[in-house]
């Protein structure tokens, strides 16, 4: 975590400006492009004021870009508190704030000394383990599959966030909620994004973290999307893409994002279109069993599958379709799905079976769905894009 990402990040609880207590930091160089954020205008995390407020202080903003801190603590007036561990801002609301506790108690056996007051029911709740529910099972899931399987690297990006102009993430300050391992994040920043904000439930920010340190205008945080730690108005672009549809309810957290941009700012969200209801309906019987499963079981189930789907249905249409003729009949007869990952590897395949089989939360959503979410936040300029039977991308600029 970076000095700088007090700028923009908030206490989830009230809102309020956040301060740091540093247990350890490393000054890190080379390649990491320590400026291209530019300067904090809201609050100067390394000097602990407002910029406007001390406009002769030396802020040495690139001196303060290429310091991580690797673990502390962040406070807010309110009396919340929030632990900076491996490098990142874990920002849980009060609900999950014991989750950092049960996966991490190394640290806060290190620095129980100088860490605020533990609750003891916080204590209690973790010595008896966590019963994995809700958000806390969806925590388990996207913690395993993003760490491993880090190095994951299919580029959709393009496919996700949709057509888009040269200038659309010029300069801008970005979201990326629900951020995996970090590879839109990166994507954005090579679209020219000036900041990115990669956020993500799960313990998956390790791996994001791990892939973007390098970058130093990648900030990774991990938070809910129904209480993101961060400031109104923060952004000039959010965007969550095949996250959404995994939370327990997507229209109330696509809503909870939107104080987040700017007055001029965009937000695109990409939804599993819902008119491929048989297909939907037979994998919700298939994860009635694969969620009572543990991880490295459902791993396995997914490489069954995709080896069954990538090596008799995908590979086969990619080979035969290479002849012009024998595509044209194809593509009449041939399943959507199929011809898109004729294009991708099968390791794409396999982990997007793991994604269908993994989460407990799956929705699907029509045009007239997502209108209704535009037309409620009263966007100046509103897009829904169909992508065949399986996607759409929703797209709204401009709050009143």
């Amino acid at each position: 975590m970076k000095y700088s990402v007090l700028d923009a990040i908030a206490c989830p609880e009230c809102g309020g400006q956040l301060q740091v207590e540093v247990f350890e930091e490393i000054n890190i160089s080379g390649s990491r492009d320590a400026m291209a954020a530019g300067p904090c205008t809201e609050y100067c995390g390394r000097n602990g004021i407002r910029p406007q407020q001390a406009p002769d202080v030396e802020a040495n903003c690139e001196a303060c870009r290429s310091h991580e801190i690797l673990s502390g603590v962040l406070k807010c007036a309110c009396g919340m508190w929030y632990p900076v561990i491996r490098g990142v801002p874990r920002l849980l609301p009060k609900e999950l704030e014991s989750s950092s506790m049960f996966y991490y108690p190394g640290f806060f056996e290190k620095y129980e000394g100088v860490l605020p007051a533990l609750q003891r029911e916080q204590k209690a709740e973790v010595e008896k383990g966590l019963e994995v529910k809700g958000k806390e099972d969806t925590i388990y899931r996207f913690t395993y599959e993003w760490n491993e399987f880090k190095d994951y690297d299919d580029d959709n990006f393009s496919i996700g966030i949709g057509p888009i102009g040269d200038d659309f993430f010029q300069g801008k300050r970005v979201l990326d909620a629900g951020c995996g391992a970090g590879r839109h994040s990166r994507a954005a920043r090579r679209h020219g994004a000036r900041e990115v904000y990669a956020m993500d439930l799960s313990n998956a920010v390790d791996a994001a973290f791990e892939n973007t340190v390098s970058d130093g205008s990648i900030n990774v945080v991990q938070g809910d999307i129904f209480h993101p730690p961060f400031k109104r108005g923060a952004f000039d672009l959010i965007y969550s893409l095949w996250a959404l549809p995994h939370t327990h309810n997507p229209p109330q957290g696509f809503h909870a994002l939107v104080p987040c941009l700017n007055s001029s700012g965009s937000i695109v969200v990409y939804l599993y279109n819902s008119q491929r209801w048989l297909s939907y309906k037979i994998l919700g019987l298939m994860r009635k069993i694969t969620l009572k499963l543990p991880n490295p079981a459902v791993r396995l189930i997914a490489l069954a599958l995709g080896t069954i789907d990538y090596g008799l249905l995908i590979k086969p249409y990619a080979l035969l379709s290479k002849f012009a003729p024998v595509k044209a009949v194809l593509d009449k007869v041939t399943p959507s799905h199929i011809r898109l990952y004729s294009t991708r590897s099968f390791k794409t395949c396999h982990t997007d079976w793991m994604d269908r089989l993994f989460y407990p939360y799956v929705h699907y959503y029509s045009r007239v769905d997502a209108d209704l979410w535009l037309r409620r936040e009263k966007f100046a300029e509103k897009s829904i894009l169909t992508l065949g039977s399986h996607g759409l991308i929703v797209r709204g600029t401009g709050l009143a």
